[in-house]
């Protein structure tokens, strides 16, 4: 049996058309809007809807995102890019300033000293020191050195080198040692000049911070000139800085910013005053004018010319009078050979209780006590020997070797 064909009605097809073509229309555009919102261009055929490239610099209206149809026009090897430059190292506008530290810092050294004992020698304190000659002459702090059994001092560059003490000054608070090393030229600091140095201007402070950080830069300012200060009983004429200082500093150096050496660090004040102020900020050094002669003298001679001398050397000993009261007093351990002291007869083991009725407390207001006499004065020193107390006179000379 022949099945029956359905027939649609000629306007319904029409209609079915239009509706497959609006359809198909909507599709396309859908798929358009799609693909633009992925990509987040606009496409353009149009040359003229493209921005100039003639703008001011620094300002586009082009659309970030917006793709040019232009053909690049440089070469392989000729790319913008390539004008791109970059630095290996990086610099600043202190370039000069950290050369002139670097050259400062090789000149400073670190010290360590060790003390005699019972089981030895024995690790007793750290300090600084600066190299002064290109043969090894490093000046640092008497009170570094003084009384070291050993003498240990730590170049920038890592290496070490026992040093020799070539002499000592405590009034000054200098000393210089020697380092050697066969066809070694080390790196040394050129000396500048004090006597015209003005508040304000800036300074490196350079030495082995808390013994352990060695070649520690801090910078400063002049604070003072001409301060004195008190250290140990000894009256100093000193700089003043604001760069920090710590202990280990001492001995090391104060540059002037052209890389001088203006001074020696050898003090820091801290703590509080008595009105419960606490004190920052205070440091100094010996001004190398001051230094600089009695550096020479010792390099020279081993001591500091034209300075009274009384000959001995002593240790401090103490007296208990009563449960809660003692004394203190400078105890000779030994008498120099044609010294003042010997040619008075003043012997070993005497205990030195006053000078022209003042009494000495100690080896320090011994040494100090002396200082503040000229050569040729003659002085009358209280001695205790035993159970014995008299006076000696001694004519104080000059120290004529070491």
């Amino acid at each position: 049996m022949e099945k029956e064909r359905v027939k649609m009605p000629i306007g319904a097809l029409i209609a079915c058309i239009l509706i497959v073509v609006f359809l198909a229309a909507c599709i396309v555009g859908l798929a358009v809007l799609i693909v633009n919102g992925i990509t987040g261009r606009t496409a353009s055929t149009d040359p003229a809807s493209e921005p100039s490239l003639t703008q001011a610099p620094g300002r586009t209206d082009r659309d970030p995102g917006s793709a040019s149809t232009d053909a690049p026009s440089w070469q392989p090897g000729q790319e913008p890019s390539s004008g791109l430059v970059t630095s290996g190292t990086q610099t600043s506008g202190d370039a000069d300033k950290v050369e002139t530290i670097a050259r400062c810092m090789s000149a400073v050294v670190s010290i360590d000293i060790t003390m005699m004992s019972g089981t030895g020698d024995v690790y007793a304190g750290s300090g600084s020191g600066v190299i002064i000659t290109a043969d090894g002459y490093v000046v640092t702090c008497n009170h570094v050195v003084e009384n070291a059994a050993k003498i240990y001092v730590y170049l920038n560059d890592g290496s070490q080198y026992e040093a020799a003490l070539i002499g000592n000054d405590p009034v000054t608070d200098i000393a210089v040692v020697k380092i050697s090393a066969d066809g070694t030229s080390f790196p040394c600091a050129t000396l500048g000049t004090s006597s015209s140095l003005r508040v304000g201007q800036s300074v490196y402070a350079i030495g082995n911070a808390l013994g352990e950080l060695s070649n520690t830069v801090t910078e400063g300012i002049i604070s003072g000139l001409d301060r004195d200060i008190e250290i140990d009983g000894q009256s100093m004429t000193l700089i003043q800085t604001s760069a920090a200082i710590n202990s280990g500093n001492s001995g090391g150096a104060l540059f002037l910013d052209d890389g001088t050496l203006i001074g020696v660090v050898n003090s820091k004040t801290s703590g509080t005053t008595s009105s419960g102020a606490v004190i920052e900020g205070l440091g100094f050094a010996v001004p190398i004018d001051l230094a600089k002669p009695i550096i020479t003298d010792i390099m020279n001679y081993g001591f500091v010319t034209g300075r009274p001398y009384l000959g001995v050397t002593t240790k401090n000993v103490s007296f208990g009078f009563g449960m809660f009261s003692y004394y203190t007093y400078p105890q000779v351990v030994s008498v120099i050979e044609g010294s003042s002291a010997a040619l008075a007869g003043i012997r070993e083991n005497d205990i030195i209780t006053a000078i022209n009725g003042e009494t000495i407390s100690s080896s320090t207001a011994l040494r100090v006590k002396i200082n503040s006499f000229s050569v040729g004065d003659r002085i009358t020193i209280t001695i205790q020997r035993g159970n014995d107390v008299f006076d000696v006179e001694v004519t104080l000379m000059e120290r004529t070797q070491k």
